[in-house]
């Protein structure tokens, strides 16, 4: 018989950035916090099924007393694998789960896919192949100014951004942490491939250490031995050893960081995190948690050097992030003090998920290959933040992203949002379903879908349309508001569309561009669900997914460029102007027509330069 072992019980709490998962790592205010997140959401029906699956090697081998998460909107359950590899959790309500497992010196791929906007989704019932691969080390010495070596120095390797591209508020920043040994040395394994930076001295991320040194209220000093500004980055591959990344130690003292929350004092089921970034990256030089029980509502930072910061305070109460305030800070040689963190309640979407019913006697259900008895709750949604013209792009205060899954009767409750313009990105349940209408009534008043730029400049906006759709239109929310009257409803009989493209010149390079798909049909030219839009990969691969069956024509475009900050999950979608465009360069193309549940692979799209504009 298999053994399962360390099995946690399920919790259902929000989603959160891959940031904050990183914090929970802290003690104290950090497990309160977890247990008033997963004291709120224990309202769905009973359990419903199991996730097993197995942990192995890149050569195969399983690997055992790995950490398995297993994670939706709606609940999450952690487990650890046994000898052989195999894992099983089980109490886990009907919705999309994402699976993926750490253990020492390796890393998930998944990791890497979630940067590049990739998501695998598993359902109760499914059996996991997670293959981690082996992590890259870095390794070197610190020693003083006169060449002894330093005991006991904490040292940071920060990931900052990804092998490939720029930095985004996707990207997996992770700081791994060790301390040198009798001889100066540390070695930091199990790295994740990406770009890194290496830094000695000051307390961490969490402003403690297990066994204090003279050295944790000194700035940081950054490979090979300057500040963070002048500081060389370092590549890692996967299974890559970095070796002699040796620190000239600079034991310059650090500065103060400290203030107050001026009301974060709710209750005894709250608890704020606050975090300091360096200005516009996406890594956390160190955070600090302040329960809400607590009357003393301070914070401080030590061993911090000169520099701009971003200030970030976020609360999470039983109902998940609930208030946040994003502040920049500018640090010129002394301390500083006297902050006052004021914290601004957070926006709110709600809404509700309808599936329709298979048509009677269909007879494309035969070729469907997923379940079309799926129930709402197998819905993930998510929504992403715009970026504006103002500094708080990567890390505004109450975040970028929000996820959410419908409970059993199809509602859902997407909150914590800063205010902004956000896009509401929707996943069916399985392949076999598509977006028939998404529609919010909105009253003549409302504001909400006001451009941000006109709500600050105080320009009184026209006045909406009776309906918009969120997921073209977009929608503005101010900070604690609450949009109500959402409505989304799925289509069984989805469609997919696999190919690849051509270039005139075999093996030439294929410039960087974008497919878009258009319905062909006339009466179908001013529903925006039937536009869609793929980014094509560096092998001239294209997907699209969960479309309405029907007529189309493809059309290949150059890619529009992209602020790196941006999120990649997909692309944006695009607007009516841009969509009377592509009708009419897509006129003299092919038509593709998608039966229902058909999937069409090994397309073959032909691009000459013509078709670009």
């Amino acid at each position: 018989m298999t053994r399962h072992v360390n099995k946690i019980s399920l919790m259902s709490c929000q989603a959160l950035t891959v940031r904050f998962n990183l914090l929970r790592r802290a003690f104290g205010a950090c497990a309160f916090l977890l247990c008033a997140l997963g004291a709120h959401a224990q309202t769905d029906n009973a359990p419903q099924g199991v996730i097993t699956g197995r942990v192995i090697d890149e050569s195969g081998q399983p690997v055992a007393n790995a950490f398995i998460n297993v994670s939706s909107p709606r609940g999450r359950a952690n487990t650890s694998s046994d000898t052989d590899g195999r894992f099983s959790t089980d109490n886990l309500p009907r919705s999309a789960y994402t699976v993926n497992a750490n253990a020492p010196g390796y890393f998930d791929p998944s990791s890497l896919e979630f940067e590049r906007g990739e998501r695998t989704y598993y359902q109760p019932g499914d059996a996991v192949t997670i293959r981690l691969n082996k992590g890259g080390v870095i390794t070197g010495r610190v020693t003083s100014a006169n060449g002894e070596p330093l005991v006991a120095v904490h040292v940071d390797a920060i990931r900052v951004r990804p092998l490939e591209g720029q930095a985004n508020s996707n990207t997996f920043t992770r700081t791994f942490e060790r301390t040198t040994d009798d001889r100066g040395v540390y070695r930091i394994y199990g790295l994740t491939p990406g770009v890194y930076l290496v830094a000695a001295g000051g307390q961490g991320m969490f402003g403690f250490n297990s066994r204090p040194s003279p050295y944790d209220d000194d700035a940081p000093t950054f490979y090979p031995s300057t500040t963070h500004d002048g500081a060389t980055e370092i590549t890692i591959q996967a299974g890559q050893e970095a070796t002699d990344i040796d620190i000239r130690y600079r034991g310059e003292p650090g500065h103060a960081v400290s203030g107050v929350l001026v009301n974060g004092q709710t209750s005894d089921n709250s608890s704020t995190s606050i975090t300091l970034f360096p200005a516009s990256s996406n890594y956390t030089v160190s955070s600090r948690f302040v329960a809400g029980r607590d009357s003393n509502q301070v914070f401080v930072f030590n061993g911090i050097a000169d520099g701009e910061y971003d200030l970030v305070a976020e609360q999470y109460s039983r109902d998940g992030r609930t208030a946040a305030v994003s502040q920049r800070v500018s640090v010129r040689g002394k301390d500083v003090t006297g902050l006052k963190l004021a914290l601004a309640s957070l926006a709110a979407i709600t809404g509700r998920v309808v599936l329709e019913a298979v048509p009677a006697g269909a007879a494309w259900r035969e070729q469907c290959t997923s379940r079309l008895d799926a129930v709402a709750s197998e819905t993930t949604l998510s929504v992403r933040r715009e970026r504006d013209a103002r500094a708080d792009a990567l890390h505004p205060g109450g975040g970028r992203l929000a996820d959410a899954a419908p409970d059993d009767k199809g509602e859902f409750y997407l909150r914590g949002l800063a205010a902004g313009r956000f896009r509401l990105t929707v996943r069916p349940p399985n392949s076999d379903w598509y977006v028939r209408t998404a529609t919010l009534a909105l009253p003549n008043s409302a504001r909400t879908n006001a451009p941000p730029a006109a709500i600050r400049a105080g320009v009184p906006p026209s006045a909406p349309a009776a309906n918009i759709n969120p997921l073209f239109d977009g929608l503005t929310l101010a900070a604690g508001s609450q949009v109500n009257g959402l409505t989304l409803t799925l289509a069984p009989g989805a469609a997919a569309l696999r190919g690849h493209v051509t270039t005139a010149s075999e093996g030439a390079a294929l410039p960087e561009f974008e497919i878009y798909l258009v319905p062909a049909e006339r009466e179908r030219a001013d529903d925006a669900l039937r536009y869609a839009t793929a980014r094509v990969r560096s092998d001239g691969a294209f997907t699209f997914t969960h479309l309405a069956p029907g007529r189309y024509r493809l059309l290949a475009r150059p890619a529009p460029a992209r602020e790196p900050a941006d999120d990649q999950f997909t692309s944006l979608p695009p607007d009516a102007q841009t969509r009377a465009l592509l009708r009419r360069e897509a006129e003299t193309t092919d038509i593709i027509e998608l039966q229902p549940c058909q999937h069409l692979k090994d397309y073959v799209l032909h691009y000459t330069p013509k078709q670009a504009h």
